[in-house]
């Protein structure tokens, strides 16, 4: 049997958060994180997401879309989604067409986030020590320069050990 335990908090101030499968980051002071799916995919898996808003999870919809952010949408907040392709095939098709992780982290877009959220938004991937990962996120229309900042600082905060072997 399986059993899966999802992890919510909030932070206040910045604390550092430390999860299963060595990965640890910096949450801004006041923002939220959870490690639950907040939509219906399931590959690749979920590792957090990170809200400058309080995220009331409600049961993930199918598909790529996040009803529960898109309903609890807020125009001046900000979300970043880390998830990790685990499955040892899709692994290994992406880990080559993927950079490397980079120094600083770039969020540019100009809409199509991988959670069907509003315009700026985006996604990323990334590779590390053989571990393939994808980043979405995404800006309210109306969201502060501070707020870009805490995003770019919870990424450039993240930490990612080598993969343990059995």
């Amino acid at each position: 049997m399986l059993l899966v335990c999802a992890v919510t908090l909030a932070a206040t101030p910045a604390s550092g958060v430390t999860l299963q499968r060595g990965i640890s980051f910096v949450l801004p002071a006041g923002w939220h994180m959870t490690t639950a799916r907040i939509n219906g995919v399931r590959d690749p898996v979920t590792v957090f997401t990170a809200t400058s808003f309080r995220l009331r999870h409600k049961h993930p919809a199918p598909g790529l879309c996040s009803r529960t952010l898109q309903d609890q949408w807020r125009v001046n907040g900000a979300y970043v989604q880390l998830t990790e392709e685990r499955d040892g095939a899709s692994r290994r098709r992406m880990l080559p067409r993927t950079a490397a992780r980079p120094r600083h982290f770039r969020l540019d877009a100009k809409g199509a986030g991988g959670l069907c959220t509003p315009p700026n938004s985006g996604e990323l991937t990334f590779r590390e020590h053989g571990r393939a990962f994808y980043v979405f996120y995404g800006f309210g229309t109306r969201a502060s320069t501070a707020t870009h900042t805490k995003v770019m600082q919870l990424l450039d905060s993240l930490q990612i050990e080598p993969p343990r072997r059995p």
